[in-house]
């Protein structure tokens, strides 16, 4: 079993972006995540696109694996397993675009320190301005500064279909 260390893993994942960001900007799509991650015994390199329009087709993944597939094959040394896909429903926010692009919507946030005693907190995106997340919890304003954000994503809400 291959084991690597953060180090690495995030070495290989900027080598892994310098390849997937020309490829994706001449598709008109756009990158959301971008993973090289070790689960259990095997590697994953994992690339979620998306149209602003939501619109990501299984023929959009399969022409980008065929382009990077060979160029990330020669990055790596070790067996892995690449997986193009749109970061799906309940897609995760990382830029701070994303935040101002999704106002009005449902997200969870994790956070890396404790904020009012907690670190996990659910709201409707109020704003996004001066790298702050205004968070609606349930009528009240909730400030977050941009860089205590852990992690975020939309909770889509069966109950609305």
């Amino acid at each position: 079993m291959i084991k690597l260390d953060k180090r690495e893993m995030e070495e290989t994942l900027l080598k892994i972006e310098k390849v997937v960001l020309p490829a994706i900007e001449k598709r008109e799509v756009e990158l959301v995540d971008l993973e090289y991650i070790q689960e259990g015994g095997y590697l994953y390199v994992r690339v979620f696109i998306e149209r602003p329009e939501g619109d990501i087709s299984l023929e959009d993944c399969k022409s980008l694996s065929n382009e990077i597939d060979e160029t990330i094959d020669a990055l790596i040394p070790h067996k892995f397993f690449l997986e193009i896909s749109s970061p799906g429903i309940e897609r995760p926010l990382k830029k701070e675009s994303d935040f101002v692009r999704f106002k009005g919507e449902q997200i969870k946030v994790s956070l890396k320190h404790k904020l009012n005693d907690n670190k996990n907190f659910e709201g409707i995106i109020e704003d996004f301005k001066d790298e702050t997340l205004f968070l609606d919890i349930k009528g009240q304003t909730l400030e977050i500064p941009f860089k205590e954000i852990k992690k975020a994503n939309i909770v889509f809400n069966f109950s609305d279909i």
